[in-house]
């Protein structure tokens, strides 16, 4: 195999997996907006026919990526629009779990799918919280999990207790701490407990926080970007209804970490 053709694999392998992801995103874009019924989910039906017909007619795999990413980008352009939509369906879902109503079979599975969409979004500013959300999606008999990471010692509120043995509470006002340093943890621990002891030459934190949503609780972000254009509605009250419901499963978050004294 010369270095040319070894290069072209490599290459051909790399546009295989980008197109494989596009079409998985674009997928999931398409059934979620269905669950949701917004509007947008009959552009992306058309994207989609458009697509298939050119599968059809042999058009080369360039031609359906692009189509895919077109779609893909309007929907992204018109997420003022969707956001809209998808605020008001959330409310209504949420006003009919209030009221005692239960929810369909699409609709629960509209709600699966924005926890997806967090816990997707959540990788890089929000680690913690989206480890947490992962293993959200799945049972577990003893309700425990148990997580290796000294990141979380890097909270100004945990660092001031590093240094005191014993077990301690901590709350955090989740929304309130957006401009420090706390907000990355406190959308993953709020509330929990801090332990430390000594274990031999280091101390060991130990941070335990029951990971689960609340029933009937909302939380509005960015109302204040461009007069609301992209504001949107976290319920946590519709993944409450989901635990309830048993497609959700809380448990027992423990993080454990070892520092020098």
């Amino acid at each position: 195999m010369t270095l040319k053709s070894f290069g072209q694999k490599v290459t051909s392998f790399f546009k295989t997996v980008l197109f494989s992801i596009i079409c998985f995103v674009f997928l999931f874009l398409l059934l979620w907006t269905f669950c949701y019924s917004l509007h947008i989910f009959y552009f992306f039906v058309l994207t989609l026919i458009i697509a298939v017909i050119a599968f059809f007619k042999k058009k080369n795999r360039k031609f359906i990526t692009i189509t895919l990413l077109i779609g893909l980008g309007i929907f992204i352009l018109s997420t003022p629009y969707n956001l809209k939509q998808y605020n008001r369906h959330a409310e209504e879902f949420q006003s009919q779990i209030n009221s005692g109503y239960h929810l369909n079979f699409k609709e629960k599975c509209g709600i699966y799918g924005t926890l997806l969409i967090i816990t997707v979004g959540d990788i890089i500013p929000f680690p913690e919280a989206s480890i947490q959300n992962f293993y959200l999606l799945f049972p577990k008999k003893s309700k425990t999990r148990i997580f290796y990471d000294d990141d979380y010692l890097n909270a100004p509120d945990i660092q001031k207790l590093l240094h005191t043995k014993g077990k301690h509470q901590v709350a955090w006002n989740k929304w309130g701490e957006r401009f420090n340093q706390n907000f990355r943890f406190a959308a993953a621990f709020d509330p929990c407990t801090l332990e430390v002891t000594d274990e031999g030459n280091q101390k060991k934190a130990t941070l335990v926080t029951y990971f689960h949503y609340r029933k009937n609780y909302t939380t509005h972000n960015a109302n204040h970007y461009l007069y609301g254009l992209f504001a949107f509605r976290i319920d946590e009250g519709l993944f409450w209804y989901l635990q309830h419901e048993g497609w959700l499963h809380p448990y027992n978050s423990v993080w454990i970490a070892k520092f020098d004294k």
